[in-house]
Protein backbone atom coordinates (compact mmCIF):
# COMPACT_ATOMS: atom_id res chain seq x y z
CA UNK A 1 0.00 0.00 0.00
CA UNK A 2 2.49 2.53 0.77
CA UNK A 3 4.62 1.72 -2.29
CA UNK A 4 1.73 2.34 -4.59
CA UNK A 5 0.81 5.36 -2.35
CA UNK A 6 4.60 6.65 -3.47
CA UNK A 7 4.21 5.73 -6.90
CA UNK A 8 1.24 7.93 -7.18
CA UNK A 9 3.10 10.99 -5.70
CA UNK A 10 5.76 11.00 -7.81
CA UNK A 11 3.73 10.66 -10.97
CA UNK A 12 1.74 13.85 -9.69
CA UNK A 13 5.13 15.46 -9.21
CA UNK A 14 5.69 14.45 -12.35
CA UNK A 15 2.79 15.68 -14.04
CA UNK A 16 2.94 18.93 -12.68
CA UNK A 17 6.09 19.25 -13.54
CA UNK A 18 5.53 18.60 -16.95
CA UNK A 19 2.76 21.20 -16.88
CA UNK A 20 5.25 23.66 -15.69
CA UNK A 21 7.43 22.44 -18.91
CA UNK A 22 4.31 22.68 -21.22
CA UNK A 23 3.46 26.50 -19.45
CA UNK A 24 6.90 27.16 -20.45
CA UNK A 25 7.31 26.07 -24.01
CA UNK A 26 3.96 27.81 -24.92
CA UNK A 27 5.13 30.86 -23.50
CA UNK A 28 8.21 30.96 -25.53
CA UNK A 29 6.74 30.03 -28.26
CA UNK A 30 4.05 32.63 -28.06
CA UNK A 31 7.22 35.06 -27.92
CA UNK A 32 8.83 34.01 -31.12
CA UNK A 33 11.85 31.63 -29.20
CA UNK A 34 10.61 28.55 -30.92
CA UNK A 35 13.67 27.02 -30.75
CA UNK A 36 13.61 27.63 -26.98
CA UNK A 37 10.46 26.29 -27.28
CA UNK A 38 11.40 22.77 -28.21
CA UNK A 39 13.66 22.25 -26.17
CA UNK A 40 11.52 22.42 -22.89
CA UNK A 41 9.19 20.05 -25.01
CA UNK A 42 12.01 17.47 -25.25
CA UNK A 43 12.18 17.14 -21.49
CA UNK A 44 9.21 15.42 -21.74
CA UNK A 45 8.92 11.76 -22.43
CA UNK A 46 7.59 10.69 -25.96
CA UNK A 47 5.10 8.60 -23.83
CA UNK A 48 3.65 11.52 -22.06
CA UNK A 49 3.37 13.88 -24.69
CA UNK A 50 0.03 14.52 -25.42
CA UNK A 51 -1.53 15.32 -28.64
CA UNK A 52 -1.31 19.28 -27.44
CA UNK A 53 2.77 19.25 -26.94
CA UNK A 54 2.75 17.34 -30.20
CA UNK A 55 0.82 20.31 -31.65
CA UNK A 56 3.18 22.55 -30.56
CA UNK A 57 6.38 20.55 -31.88
CA UNK A 58 3.99 20.85 -35.22
CA UNK A 59 3.90 24.36 -35.25
CA UNK A 60 7.31 25.02 -34.07
CA UNK A 61 8.90 23.02 -36.94
CA UNK A 62 6.23 25.17 -39.05
CA UNK A 63 7.77 28.39 -38.16
CA UNK A 64 11.11 27.40 -37.97
CA UNK A 65 10.91 26.16 -41.76
CA UNK A 66 12.17 22.57 -40.88
CA UNK A 67 9.52 20.90 -43.24
CA UNK A 68 11.09 16.96 -42.21
CA UNK A 69 10.72 17.19 -38.91
CA UNK A 70 6.99 18.75 -39.19
CA UNK A 71 5.95 15.85 -41.31
CA UNK A 72 6.94 13.82 -38.40
CA UNK A 73 4.79 15.46 -35.77
CA UNK A 74 1.90 15.73 -38.43
CA UNK A 75 1.87 11.84 -39.26
CA UNK A 76 2.34 10.69 -35.38
CA UNK A 77 -0.75 13.78 -34.31
CA UNK A 78 -2.21 11.76 -37.44
CA UNK A 79 -1.99 8.42 -36.18
CA UNK A 80 -3.46 8.64 -33.08
CA UNK A 81 -6.51 11.22 -33.99
CA UNK A 82 -7.24 10.85 -38.08
CA UNK A 83 -10.24 13.29 -37.65
CA UNK A 84 -8.11 16.67 -36.45
CA UNK A 85 -9.25 18.89 -39.07
CA UNK A 86 -7.52 21.88 -37.95
CA UNK A 87 -4.16 20.04 -38.61
CA UNK A 88 -5.27 18.56 -42.05
CA UNK A 89 -6.05 21.69 -43.96
CA UNK A 90 -2.78 23.16 -43.20
CA UNK A 91 -0.84 19.77 -43.38
CA UNK A 92 -1.78 18.77 -46.49
CA UNK A 93 -1.30 21.75 -48.34
CA UNK A 94 2.42 21.25 -47.35
CA UNK A 95 2.18 17.96 -48.59
CA UNK A 96 0.68 19.29 -52.08
CA UNK A 97 3.41 21.93 -52.68
CA UNK A 98 6.51 19.61 -51.24
CA UNK A 99 9.74 21.00 -50.07
CA UNK A 100 13.20 20.48 -51.28
CA UNK A 101 15.21 17.92 -49.73
CA UNK A 102 18.28 16.29 -50.14
CA UNK A 103 17.43 14.78 -53.46
CA UNK A 104 15.71 17.65 -55.29
CA UNK A 105 12.17 19.34 -54.05
CA UNK A 106 9.17 16.35 -53.40
CA UNK A 107 5.89 16.74 -53.03
CA UNK A 108 3.45 14.01 -51.44
CA UNK A 109 -0.03 14.04 -52.73
CA UNK A 110 -0.56 10.13 -52.20
CA UNK A 111 -0.28 11.11 -48.86
CA UNK A 112 -2.55 13.66 -48.91
CA UNK A 113 -5.05 11.20 -50.44
CA UNK A 114 -4.87 9.04 -47.64
CA UNK A 115 -5.68 11.47 -45.31
CA UNK A 116 -8.11 13.10 -47.04
CA UNK A 117 -9.93 10.13 -47.68
CA UNK A 118 -9.95 8.69 -43.87
CA UNK A 119 -11.01 11.98 -42.98
CA UNK A 120 -13.93 11.68 -45.69
CA UNK A 121 -15.34 8.95 -43.62
CA UNK A 122 -16.32 11.29 -41.03
CA UNK A 123 -16.92 14.01 -43.08
CA UNK A 124 -17.50 14.11 -47.09
CA UNK A 125 -18.54 17.68 -47.32
CA UNK A 126 -15.34 20.23 -45.98
CA UNK A 127 -14.04 22.72 -48.78
CA UNK A 128 -10.59 22.88 -47.59
CA UNK A 129 -10.26 19.09 -47.23
CA UNK A 130 -11.73 18.47 -50.34
CA UNK A 131 -9.86 21.07 -52.71
CA UNK A 132 -6.35 19.13 -51.14
CA UNK A 133 -7.90 15.54 -52.12
CA UNK A 134 -8.46 17.52 -55.80
CA UNK A 135 -5.27 18.80 -56.02
CA UNK A 136 -3.39 15.64 -54.70
CA UNK A 137 -5.33 13.18 -57.69
CA UNK A 138 -4.41 16.53 -59.92
CA UNK A 139 -0.78 15.84 -58.51
CA UNK A 140 -0.22 12.14 -59.51
CA UNK A 141 -1.94 12.88 -62.65
CA UNK A 142 -5.03 11.16 -62.43
CA UNK A 143 -7.50 13.64 -63.86
CA UNK A 144 -10.64 11.08 -63.92
CA UNK A 145 -10.60 11.33 -60.13
CA UNK A 146 -9.55 15.05 -59.74
CA UNK A 147 -12.32 16.44 -62.04
CA UNK A 148 -15.62 15.03 -60.46
CA UNK A 149 -13.44 15.97 -56.96
CA UNK A 150 -12.92 19.57 -58.55
CA UNK A 151 -16.73 19.79 -59.79
CA UNK A 152 -18.01 18.50 -56.49
CA UNK A 153 -16.43 21.39 -55.39
CA UNK A 154 -17.94 23.97 -57.97
CA UNK A 155 -21.21 22.33 -57.36
CA UNK A 156 -21.12 23.72 -53.34
CA UNK A 157 -20.05 27.61 -54.97
CA UNK A 158 -16.42 27.31 -54.30
CA UNK A 159 -15.43 28.98 -57.31
CA UNK A 160 -12.50 30.37 -55.79
CA UNK A 161 -8.78 30.97 -58.41
CA UNK A 162 -7.26 27.67 -57.04
CA UNK A 163 -10.58 25.81 -57.71
CA UNK A 164 -10.89 27.51 -60.85
CA UNK A 165 -7.35 27.20 -62.27
CA UNK A 166 -6.79 23.53 -61.53
CA UNK A 167 -10.23 22.79 -63.67
CA UNK A 168 -8.70 24.40 -66.13
CA UNK A 169 -5.24 22.64 -66.06
CA UNK A 170 -7.38 19.36 -65.84
CA UNK A 171 -9.48 20.19 -69.13
CA UNK A 172 -6.59 21.12 -70.84
CA UNK A 173 -4.32 17.64 -69.50
CA UNK A 174 -7.55 15.58 -70.82
CA UNK A 175 -7.68 17.52 -73.91
CA UNK A 176 -10.94 19.67 -73.69
CA UNK A 177 -9.14 22.83 -74.48
CA UNK A 178 -12.16 25.00 -75.35
CA UNK A 179 -13.63 24.02 -71.86
CA UNK A 180 -10.24 24.60 -69.88
CA UNK A 181 -10.49 27.92 -71.66
CA UNK A 182 -13.71 28.68 -69.95
CA UNK A 183 -12.11 27.84 -66.43
CA UNK A 184 -8.85 29.54 -66.53
CA UNK A 185 -10.17 32.59 -68.26
CA UNK A 186 -12.87 32.94 -65.06
CA UNK A 187 -9.54 32.33 -62.88
CA UNK A 188 -7.63 34.90 -64.04
CA UNK A 189 -10.21 36.99 -64.23
CA UNK A 190 -10.91 36.86 -60.41
CA UNK A 191 -6.61 36.97 -60.05
CA UNK A 192 -6.51 40.33 -61.74
CA UNK A 193 -4.47 38.55 -64.18
CA UNK A 194 -1.58 37.87 -61.41
CA UNK A 195 -0.84 34.51 -61.89
CA UNK A 196 2.14 34.13 -64.55
CA UNK A 197 1.22 30.29 -64.86
CA UNK A 198 -2.41 30.54 -65.12
CA UNK A 199 -1.78 33.34 -67.91
CA UNK A 200 1.08 30.98 -69.93
CA UNK A 201 -1.61 28.34 -69.78
CA UNK A 202 -4.30 29.85 -71.21
CA UNK A 203 -1.75 31.84 -74.02
CA UNK A 204 -1.48 28.05 -74.92
CA UNK A 205 -4.66 26.79 -74.62
CA UNK A 206 -5.78 30.33 -76.60
CA UNK A 207 -3.43 29.04 -79.19
CA UNK A 208 -4.89 24.96 -79.18
CA UNK A 209 -8.49 26.81 -80.31
CA UNK A 210 -7.57 29.09 -82.53
CA UNK A 211 -7.93 32.59 -80.55
CA UNK A 212 -4.07 33.43 -81.77
CA UNK A 213 -4.43 37.32 -81.02
CA UNK A 214 -5.96 36.41 -77.21
CA UNK A 215 -2.73 34.14 -77.01
CA UNK A 216 -0.27 37.00 -77.51
CA UNK A 217 -1.57 39.14 -75.02
CA UNK A 218 -2.18 36.18 -72.67
CA UNK A 219 1.45 35.29 -73.40
CA UNK A 220 2.82 39.01 -73.30
CA UNK A 221 1.24 39.19 -69.79
CA UNK A 222 3.01 35.74 -68.31
CA UNK A 223 6.13 36.59 -69.70
CA UNK A 224 6.21 40.24 -68.26
CA UNK A 225 4.97 38.72 -64.85
CA UNK A 226 7.88 36.19 -64.87
CA UNK A 227 10.36 38.74 -65.66
CA UNK A 228 12.16 39.66 -62.53
CA UNK A 229 11.81 43.47 -61.83
CA UNK A 230 14.88 45.97 -63.23
CA UNK A 231 16.24 46.22 -59.12
CA UNK A 232 16.29 42.55 -58.57
CA UNK A 233 17.68 41.88 -62.37
CA UNK A 234 20.51 44.58 -60.82
CA UNK A 235 21.04 43.05 -57.65
CA UNK A 236 21.12 39.45 -59.30
CA UNK A 237 24.32 40.84 -61.91
CA UNK A 238 25.66 42.65 -58.81
CA UNK A 239 26.05 39.62 -56.78
CA UNK A 240 27.13 37.60 -59.85
CA UNK A 241 29.93 40.31 -59.78
CA UNK A 242 30.99 40.08 -56.50
CA UNK A 243 31.06 36.31 -56.44
CA UNK A 244 33.48 36.41 -59.55
CA UNK A 245 35.62 38.89 -58.43
CA UNK A 246 36.21 36.63 -55.44
CA UNK A 247 37.04 34.02 -57.45
CA UNK A 248 39.54 36.20 -59.02
CA UNK A 249 37.48 35.65 -62.38
CA UNK A 250 37.88 39.34 -63.29
CA UNK A 251 36.54 38.89 -67.21
CA UNK A 252 33.24 37.08 -66.03
CA UNK A 253 33.16 39.73 -63.22
CA UNK A 254 33.68 42.21 -65.72
CA UNK A 255 30.71 41.16 -68.05
CA UNK A 256 28.60 41.30 -65.01
CA UNK A 257 29.08 44.49 -64.19
CA UNK A 258 28.76 45.74 -67.59
CA UNK A 259 25.21 44.16 -67.40
CA UNK A 260 24.34 45.93 -64.09
CA UNK A 261 25.27 48.78 -65.74
CA UNK A 262 22.49 48.64 -68.65
CA UNK A 263 19.85 48.68 -65.16
CA UNK A 264 21.81 51.07 -62.80
CA UNK A 265 20.61 53.74 -61.50
CA UNK A 266 22.02 57.15 -61.51
CA UNK A 267 23.68 56.74 -57.66
CA UNK A 268 24.90 53.81 -58.71
CA UNK A 269 26.81 54.79 -62.07
CA UNK A 270 29.94 56.38 -60.23
CA UNK A 271 30.45 53.12 -58.29
CA UNK A 272 29.80 50.72 -61.64
CA UNK A 273 32.50 53.08 -63.34
CA UNK A 274 35.07 52.08 -60.64
CA UNK A 275 34.24 48.58 -59.95
CA UNK A 276 34.98 47.96 -64.14
CA UNK A 277 38.21 50.16 -64.31
CA UNK A 278 39.79 47.75 -61.45
CA UNK A 279 38.64 44.92 -63.57
CA UNK A 280 40.42 46.33 -66.67
CA UNK A 281 43.46 47.09 -64.55
CA UNK A 282 43.67 43.60 -63.54
CA UNK A 283 42.86 42.29 -66.90
CA UNK A 284 45.44 44.72 -68.06
CA UNK A 285 43.52 46.61 -70.42
CA UNK A 286 44.85 49.51 -69.13
CA UNK A 287 43.80 52.19 -71.38
CA UNK A 288 40.02 51.48 -70.51
CA UNK A 289 41.44 51.21 -66.55
CA UNK A 290 42.50 54.46 -66.96
CA UNK A 291 39.52 55.62 -68.90
CA UNK A 292 37.26 54.22 -66.33
CA UNK A 293 39.11 55.60 -63.17
CA UNK A 294 39.49 58.92 -65.40
CA UNK A 295 35.69 59.17 -65.96
CA UNK A 296 35.31 58.13 -61.90
CA UNK A 297 37.38 61.03 -60.39
CA UNK A 298 35.57 63.66 -62.75
CA UNK A 299 32.33 62.33 -61.61
CA UNK A 300 33.03 62.12 -57.99
CA UNK A 301 35.08 65.69 -57.53
CA UNK A 302 34.34 68.01 -55.38
CA UNK A 303 31.03 66.30 -54.07
CA UNK A 304 30.28 65.00 -50.71
CA UNK A 305 30.40 61.44 -50.24
CA UNK A 306 30.31 58.50 -48.05
CA UNK A 307 33.67 57.32 -46.39
CA UNK A 308 33.54 54.11 -49.25
CA UNK A 309 33.41 56.68 -52.09
CA UNK A 310 36.47 58.71 -50.76
CA UNK A 311 38.38 55.78 -50.06
CA UNK A 312 37.41 54.69 -53.68
CA UNK A 313 38.76 57.71 -54.75
CA UNK A 314 42.75 57.35 -52.97
CA UNK A 315 42.77 53.83 -55.13
CA UNK A 316 41.67 54.94 -58.14
CA UNK A 317 44.76 57.85 -58.09
CA UNK A 318 47.07 55.28 -56.45
CA UNK A 319 46.82 53.30 -59.65
CA UNK A 320 46.08 55.70 -62.02
CA UNK A 321 49.72 57.14 -60.53
CA UNK A 322 51.35 53.49 -60.67
CA UNK A 323 49.99 53.07 -64.38
CA UNK A 324 52.60 55.95 -65.28
CA UNK A 325 55.51 54.39 -64.28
Amino acid sequence: MKKLLLILIVLAVQAESWGQVRDSARLWASRGYFNKSLDELRQIPEDSLTIEDMRLFYDNFVQLGQYDSLAYWGDKILKQDPYDVSLIVDFTPRLNKGWQGDVGKKSYPSKVIDICQKYRERDSTHILVNRQLAEAFYNIGNYDLALPALKQLEAVGDTCFGTLYTLGLTYQRMGDNSTAYDYLSRATTINNDANPYCLFTLGIVCNRIGFGAEALSYLDMAKERMMPDRRTLFRLHQELSDAFGKKGEYDFRLEELQECMKLADEKDVNELTYQMGQCYFQLKQRDKAKECFNKFLEATENKEYNDKIKSMRRSAEQTLRMMMW
